[in-house]
């Protein structure tokens, strides 16, 4: 959403932006290189929850959440009992909820919604007859379905109401790799949507404290935002022919001239970070798996098996950059750096076209901004 957002920004400069979800704000503000307002630049009252900063500036924001999404217990495991829990409580008074999601926006007056993806935000804007567009790669009622049992009733019922308020956008932005089926009327393929990041390896290497005559390949190795506790930090000290970059705190006794905590490297965009590694070592979610073909890095990828976004996701970088499987077991135990050096011996493929904020960007503006 937040390179979408920028573009939008750069085309139209006193757009006013009101972000709803449970981000920290600082993190948003970030992703937006915007500070937060003081009031909604439309003179509506401010929700109770709302965080206050800067007066002059140009988006506001709502922490209550609108999603469930999947709870994950770490990266690479989802609790499917917290997330049934999570949808019963979300789904027990259906039409309330949406009547208070209703109120909401009324309050706000957007002349555009802009979701990636809940459906409670899409059946809402929908009932007030506000132009809604879901910005997606995949809907929840197909992951719920991957997830739970078909013939259970009551994730049945829930994956009906969600393909339902789908069915209610006025337009769906589907941004390669994508599902190839989808529930709403109206969808645009779009390139891949990133933040492509600045390559600036001298200087990372630099603040790894890494000798310009060690030339060993720099791995990142992340499971995405999500704390993990598996990342196998002991088992690779093992391996000294890379310098690996690990997102995770050291325990006493991990670090090695050869390991580097991601932490280490303050205030650096993790889009930079990224950028400016040699290899990923990733699970293959949509945006590590687009940012590293985007930047013409490797990427190494652990599975996590149920995710039905997964089969797209490598299919579309197997043809535009050079990926390996390592098997959960290998990876958490350390068994992996040979896939990785053949990785680096293979001839890179064209980089693709990363430019899906841009063509989404001239859509809203031609169809419902302009």
């Amino acid at each position: 959403m937040a390179p979408l957002l920028r573009a939008l920004l750069r085309h139209q400069p006193d757009l006013a932006i009101h972000v709803t979800g449970n981000l920290p704000v600082n993190v948003i503000a970030d992703m937006l290189g915007q500070p937060l307002t003081l009031d909604h630049p439309k003179g509506g009252a401010r929700s109770a929850g709302d965080a206050v900063s800067h007066p002059a500036s140009r988006f506001s924001h709502d922490p209550v959440n609108r999603d469930v999404g999947l709870i994950q217990s770490d990266p690479l495991e989802v609790d499917l009992a917290a997330t049934r829990a999570a949808l019963r409580a979300l789904h027990a008074d259906w039409p309330g909820r949406v009547a208070e999601e209703r109120q909401r926006m009324a309050a706000w007056r957007p002349d555009l919604i802009l979701g990636n993806i809940p459906y409670l935000s899409i059946q809402a804007g929908a009932e007030l007859a506000i132009p809604t567009v879901a910005l997606t790669s995949l809907t929840w009622d197909r992951v719920m379905a991957a997830y739970f049992q078909a013939d259970d009733p009551e994730i049945s019922a829930w994956c009906d109401t969600m393909r339902q308020a789908y069915g209610r956008a006025s337009l769906a932005l589907r941004a390669t790799p994508a599902l190839p089926d989808h529930p709403f009327p109206e969808a645009v393929e779009i390139p891949p949507v990133t933040t492509l990041g600045i390559n600036r390896r001298a200087e990372l290497r630099w603040q790894l404290q890494i000798d310009r005559s060690d030339t060993r390949p720099l791995v990142l190795v992340t499971l995405g935002g999500i704390p993990a506790a598996r990342l196998p930090v002991a088992a690779l000290r093992a391996h000294r022919d890379f310098h690996w970059l690990i997102d995770r705190q050291f325990d006493h006794g991990d670090h090695a001239c050869h390991l580097h905590p991601v932490n280490a490297i303050k205030r650096w965009p993790f889009a930079d970070l990224s950028a400016s590694v040699d290899l990923i070592v990733s699970k293959p979610g949509y945006g590590m798996a687009v940012t590293a073909a985007a930047h013409g890095l490797p990427f190494a990828y652990v599975r996590r098996g149920t995710f039905p976004d997964e089969e797209p996701i490598l299919s579309w970088c197997d043809q535009n950059n050079r990926i390996a499987e390592i098997s959960r077991e290998a990876f958490e135990a350390g068994r992996f750096p040979e896939r990785l050096h053949e990785l680096l011996a293979r001839p890179a493929p064209p980089r693709p076209a990363i430019d899906g904020a841009e063509v989404g960007a001239r859509i809203l503006l031609e169809r419902f901004l302009g």
